[in-house]
């Protein structure tokens, strides 16, 4: 049952909005390529430079830098806003409230053109594109969540009203949104027009709290009630003239996972967290999977994995097993084709700190790629699913690869526990071969997701490119045994397997 009377809105996302008073970002004139000024060209390029070296050139990204671009650049609904008439000089694909104020004060800073794009379904040439400017894409910003205590929505601006709606159907509300499944956020700006109008009003009017990202970069947060009730009100239909509204929540699992990785002790303990996209009848379908196994009582379980059994999940078959049933639990099926790739991540203590929160970025990072991957190829009939894994080494078993005489792969004690990503993509079936565009996104995830200076490679989830010999503690010392026992280099030259011999 909807309890559509209670329902409000809570927007803690960002749309497409600016502040009036700002002398900065698009005037009416420059929605075409053909007014754009010399000034305007030259403000563009400092900003995206600045911004490439605060954010990173993964998330800032100009037409030199591969597939996402070009994705992005033509993701907006009306052909008339696409590459072949704007080309920005830049991409910002923000993932967190961070990443939009660092670009907005780049932005003012360098008086620079700029335009936002969430759900990019507008009928306006020019209004969620750019020539010769900044564009701030939240591709990669699409949660919703639903909070019951609250009878509250959030949303971030990213995600559609279809997927809004098809994610908080199972709790019997629904927000008052878009009428068309594949409209976005940006529907609010306008007020918005939903289904549930006639009984609930606008959409906007169903606002409880808005956090505003203003022309400058100051992060505010806008109530009916607060210092800001003014601004407020003018969201409420206002259009993309008062700010960017973020969603300042961090997302809990990855830092967990991290977490896990650095403070667990617990040697009966055993994690592996599973990121996977499926490709349906419907598009990419996105999955979660905990696998906590814990050899030892509830309350131990219990204890150990509090910080995971804290984020809700939507379904368990937690009880208990044979170690043949562990065994057996997770399988992968034969008969399509499979690439690996790896990195490997430290792991970050919970006590919070700035180091540990850059740490933290760098798991946001690693998902935000794989996740732009399987969104870039979202349509292709040639890929049946990708999966991002995080496989934790804990001190503990650091320590007692050492006590049992060590290997090759050496991780270093003073580092403490890290995790082992996999990424991987399996092929549909009848594909012999990975298809060129696809291994190009492949290999921009091999190229640019973070990874950790000083940790081994898991050689059993990596690309065959990868150095993963090269990354072990004991690499000199491997060499120098090859050498004695081949020193022909006849398996390397007759044999495929690991690089660096």
């Amino acid at each position: 049952m909807l309890r559509l009377s209670e329902l409000v809105l809570l927007l803690v996302t960002t749309l497409q909005c600016r502040t009036a008073f700002a002398e900065t970002g698009n005037s009416s004139d420059a929605s075409s390529p053909e007014s754009t000024s010399p000034a305007a060209v030259v403000a563009a390029a400092n900003t995206c430079i600045q911004l490439q070296r605060s954010l990173g050139t993964s998330i800032v990204q100009t037409i030199s830098s591969g597939p996402q671009y070009s994705i992005a650049a033509n993701a907006a609904w009306s052909a008339f806003n696409h590459e072949v008439n704007f080309q920005p000089t830049c991409i910002v694909f923000v993932n967190s409230t961070e990443h939009v104020q660092t670009a907005m004060k780049a932005i003012y800073s360098n008086n620079a053109d700029y335009v936002v794009q969430s759900g990019g379904h507008s009928g306006m040439t020019g209004w969620n594109t750019i020539q010769d400017g900044v564009l701030i894409s939240f591709s990669n910003m699409n949660a919703t969540s639903y909070d019951p205590e609250t009878d509250t929505i959030s949303l971030q601006p990213g995600i559609s009203w279809g997927n809004a709606s098809s994610i908080v159907e199972p709790y019997g509300v629904a927000p008052v949104g878009g009428r068309i499944s594949n409209v976005g956020t940006g529907l609010l700006l306008g007020g918005g027009l939903s289904y549930l109008s006639p009984s609930q009003g606008y959409a906007a009017d169903n606002y409880v709290s808005v956090d505003v990202v203003l022309v400058d970069g100051t992060l505010v947060t806008a109530t009916a009630s607060n210092q800001y009730a003014d601004l407020f009100k003018a969201l409420k239909g206002g259009g993309n003239r008062f700010g960017i509204y973020p969603n300042s929540s961090v997302e809990a699992l990855l830092p967990a996972i991290a977490h896990f990785a650095q403070d667990t002790n617990d040697t009966n303990a055993v994690l592996a967290t599973d990121f996977i996209a499926s490709w349906g009848a419907s598009g990419v379908e996105p999955t979660i999977q905990f696998e906590m196994f814990y050899n030892g009582s509830a309350a131990s379980f219990n204890e150990s994995f509090a910080e995971f059994l804290s984020i809700p999940y939507t379904s368990s078959t937690a009880g208990p097993l044979s170690y043949l049933d562990l065994v057996n639990e997770v399988n992968f099926p034969y008969g399509e084709g499979n690439l690996f790739a790896g990195s490997v991540l430290t792991g970050v203590s919970s006590t919070s700190n700035e180091t540990s929160n850059q740490l933290i970025d760098d798991y946001i990072e690693t998902y935000r790629l794989f996740n732009n991957f399987s969104t870039t190829y979202a349509n292709s009939t040639e890929i049946q699913g990708t999966l991002l894994s995080f496989t934790p080494v804990l001190q503990s078993q650091i320590r007692i690869s050492y006590e049992k005489g060590g290997n090759v792969i050496s991780p270093p004690r003073e580092l403490g526990g890290f995790n082992e990503v996999l990424f991987a993509v399996t092929y549909s079936e009848g594909v012999n071969q990975a298809p060129e565009n696809i291994e190009q996104g492949r290999q921009f995830w091999i190229e640019n997701t973070p990874r950790t200076a000083g940790l081994p490679l898991f050689a059993n989830e990596a690309d065959a490119n990868q150095q993963v010999l090269a990354s072990y503690g004991e690499y000199e010392f491997l060499k120098q045994v090859y050498a004695k026992y081949d020193p022909n280099r006849f398996n390397m030259r007759h044999t495929s397997g690991p690089l660096g011999l």
